[in-house]
């Protein structure tokens, strides 16, 4: 909180503009010579001080010391609050334009006359020009006469806009000025507080003995020599490369410091660079050392051995195959390998269509079991695919039904209204897709099992190894399923079909179509049916 003593010397200095700004500064009504209180705002010293011939001079001093500290510098303005943008200089250069170019009250008032004396001397002279001529009128004078003055006050009207305009303008390009002047200035530095004291009073901060600070130039040359010193910061050692023996493993140390010195120290690294041990492809694939201290063994069991040694996760594909899970195979060279990989392409590519069977028919099985329209969708698209296993979007799958030759009319009208989330499949039809659904994954199983074993055969005559078949066995086949799976169509009750027109209004658009397809209908029955599917459907337009 800030005290200000004004006494009646220094009221009676100031113009009017600046009394009003005094008041809304200080927070009264009437400025009368006493001691203020207030609390400091940006622009306060050039409102309060803007009378440089005020004679309390201590109380100015000190009040200028409260909000600046002792070098003058605004201590929000160091911590980033007031004064750090142009806007903060706008009442500071408002005051001094005002100071410029105000008017008293008393200028304001004789001005103001003389403009309304100019109002009328202009309505007299020009009502008496207009009424001087043949047949003018005293009324068609006058209205004249105060249209021309009306124009007259406009006039004026806008130029003072216009001065505010560019007064205004002024404002924002005097502030500017004042902005740039004050803007720190250069890139900021590091310092070590060596005396707070001197620091804080200078700043208006709250610097401790030892702080780090870092400070614009402007800053630092506002603070007494000697109580700011630059720092250096440490460095960081140089980083350099040791070498593990035997591996050429790369790891990066301190120079000189305890990692190097235990690392060299344990004989296991060297600061030599070795040479890379060169590597070669044994029959069977695998990469072996050549050259180096370990030469002939795996590439791989080296690095796992390291791995273990530095207590490292191994990954599972890593791992060694416990004895007793090892498959009784002879390990077979490269060129063997090759016909393995030569037949399992083979194998992958005559039997997609059955893995795609397979996984429809797994699925066939668990939309059987879902009631209503999910599992109706599901058992449709499914369907579709085991017709068609190319069909993968519901075109395709609509498609794929529209061309199924083996498929009653019925049946093809009931999937595509499922397909499209337009009707229900009957209790008959899910049990009927149910099992073609097992007869299909039945066929094309014994299918696919005919490809492998003929595979396995050309691989074991390549082999001279009957027992080698197993590694074409890279997917799983279901078992077949058994006959007793089939699901008795005749068991299923069918509900009687009553043509109920009062039951039948009440049903939704897609139950409509299931009796369109699904029900027997006379003309008239077919008629009322179709009548109310389009009703309905322009109701919910």
């Amino acid at each position: 909180m800030a005290q200000v003593l004004l006494r009646q010397e220094d009221i009676d200095k100031f113009t009017p503009n600046e009394i009003n700004i005094f008041k809304n500064t200080l927070g009264v009504d009437n400025l009368t010579p006493g001691e203020y209180s207030y609390i400091p705002k940006a622009g306060d010293y050039n409102t309060l001080l803007l009378k440089q011939n005020m004679s309390n001079i201590d109380t100015a001093t000190q009040l200028k010391n409260q909000m600046f500290g002792a070098s003058g510098t605004n201590t929000q303005a160091l911590s980033g609050g007031a004064l750090n943008n142009i806007t903060d200089y706008i009442p500071q250069a408002q005051t001094i334009m005002n100071t410029l170019y105000g008017k008293t009250p008393e200028q304001q008032e004789r001005e103001d006359r003389i403009n309304t004396g100019l109002m009328f001397l202009n309505f007299f002279t020009k009502m008496g020009a207009e009424a001087s001529k043949p047949g003018a009128t005293a009324f068609g004078a006058a209205n004249i006469a105060g249209a021309d003055t009306a124009k007259s006050y406009i006039d004026r009207i806008n130029k003072e806009r216009a001065r505010k305009l560019k007064e205004k303008q002024g404002v924002v390009s005097l502030a500017t000025q004042l902005y740039a002047k004050d803007k720190p200035t250069g890139a900021p530095k590091d310092y070590t507080v060596v005396d707070a004291n001197f620091v804080n009073r200078s700043l208006g901060t709250n610097f401790k003995q030892g702080d780090k600070v870092s400070l614009t130039a402007n800053e630092f040359n506002k603070v007494p020599r000697g109580s700011l010193v630059g720092y250096e910061k440490v460095t960081p050692r140089k980083q350099v490369p040791i070498y593990e023996i035997g591996t050429g493993t790369i790891k990066m140390v301190e120079e000189f410091g305890d990692e190097y010195k235990t690392e060299l120290g344990s004989g296991k690294f060297s600061t030599e660079k070795p040479e890379k041990p060169q590597t070669f492809e044994d029959e069977f694939g695998d990469k072996r050392y050549l050259t180096g201290p370990f030469e002939g063994q795996k590439v791989s069991d080296v690095l796992k051995a390291k791995k273990a040694e530095n207590q490292e996760d191994i990954d599972d594909t890593e791992l060694e195959i416990k004895e007793e899970e090892k498959p009784k195979l002879k390990r077979l060279n490269k060129v063997e390998m090759g016909y393995v990989k030569q037949y399992r392409s083979e194998i992958e590519k005559l039997t997609k269509d059955f893995r795609d069977i397979q996984s429809g028919y797994q699925k066939i099985k668990k939309f059987y079991d879902t009631k209503g329209p999910i599992g109706d969708y599901g058992l449709a698209v499914q369907f579709a695919k085991l017709i068609d296993p190319g069909s993968v979007a519901r075109e395709g799958e609509v498609a794929a039904v529209q061309k199924a030759g083996s498929l009653p009319d019925s049946v093809k009208a009931a999937l595509i209204n499922a397909l499209n989330g337009m009707g229900a499949l009957p209790p008959r039809l899910r049990a009927d897709i149910y099992n073609r659904s097992i007869e299909i994954f039945n066929t094309e199983r014994t299918k696919a099992v005919d490809i492998i074993n003929k595979f396995k055969g050309l691989l074991a005559s390549d082999l001279q190894d009957d027992k080698q078949g197993a590694r074409l066995d890279f997917f799983t086949v279901e078992p077949e399923v058994p006959l007793e799976d089939l699901i008795d169509i005749n068991k299923i009750k069918v509900e009687t079909f009553v043509f109920d027109e009062q039951k039948i209004e009440k049903m939704t658009i897609p139950q409509l179509r299931d009796i369109l397809v699904n029900q027997d209908l006379n003309l008239q029955q077919l008629k009322f049916v179709k009548d109310l599917v389009k009703k309905k459907r322009t109701s919910n337009q």
